[in-house]
């Protein structure tokens, strides 16, 4: 069964600030700018995982000059990547709209 509303309270929600604007899939800016922070740390995880040694990546990047098995390579690439799939991109679907 419907409630009734009274005229004041109808004119006090019709007065209302209007919400955020939304995608038609419901995202807003905070999902999208998560979807670049995810976006942004894979580029960069997959870009520390490539090296000289193996015939790609930063020849310019001092780090780099220990090859496949450098700091870069072994530790923080897979961090980077890890951050960004398992962490960003899924926060970025799942979060909510305020």
């Amino acid at each position: 069964m419907a409630r009734k509303i009274d005229k004041k309270t109808a004119r006090q929600r019709s007065e209302q600030a209007p919400a955020a604007p939304e995608t038609p899939i419901g995202f807003d800016r905070r999902n999208y700018a998560l979807f670049g922070v995810s976006l942004g740390l894979i580029l960069l995880g997959f870009l520390f995982l490539t090296s000289p040694a193996l015939g790609g990546g930063f020849p310019f990047i001092h780090p780099f000059a220990a090859g496949a098995n450098g700091f870069l390579t072994m530790n923080v690439a897979p961090v980077l990547l890890v951050l960004g799939y398992c962490v960003f991109l899924p926060w970025a679907i799942i979060a909510r709209p305020k």
